[in-house]
């Protein structure tokens, strides 16, 4: 006989059936309760500019249902932004000699509070830059 059997009859000599059950139950009631509340939790969301993918790290927060669902079952947040909804804060120049640009974190905050919706986006992490797209006419 396994030690885990000897050790299941002899707590089961204590311990009631009845009393495991309603401790689940308990436990199971509180944990619904909890979600209710409001929380905050880091998030990380891809998102394409102009081809350009970028990894952003978000803070968002929001009811315990609703983050549930943005942490646990959706894995693949990504969202596919134009350009043209962002401002720009700086321009510079990479190691490769391309012109690149800036997106202003609270652009960027401010599109994805847009399709993000039942959560908060309390601020967006350090972005990456992104070369010029230059379309010739």
């Amino acid at each position: 006989m396994s030690k885990f059997s000897e050790l299941y009859k002899k707590l089961r000599g204590y311990v009631s059936p009845t009393y495991i059950t309603l401790l689940v139950a308990a436990f199971v009631l509180w944990y619904i309760a909890k979600l209710g509340d409001t929380y905050t939790t880091d998030h990380e969301v891809v998102v394409i500019v102009d081809g350009e993918r970028l990894e952003v790290d978000c803070v968002i927060r929001g009811k315990g249902t609703n983050l549930i669902g943005y942490t646990l079952f959706s894995h693949s947040d990504e969202f596919e932004i134009p350009s043209t909804e962002f401002t720009f804060d700086m321009d510079s120049v990479d190691e490769e000699g391309r012109r690149t640009h800036h997106i202003a974190t609270i652009s960027m905050q401010q599109a994805l509070a847009a399709r993000m919706t039942g959560v908060e986006i309390v601020s967006v992490g350090a972005l990456a830059p992104i070369p010029y797209n230059v379309v010739c006419e």
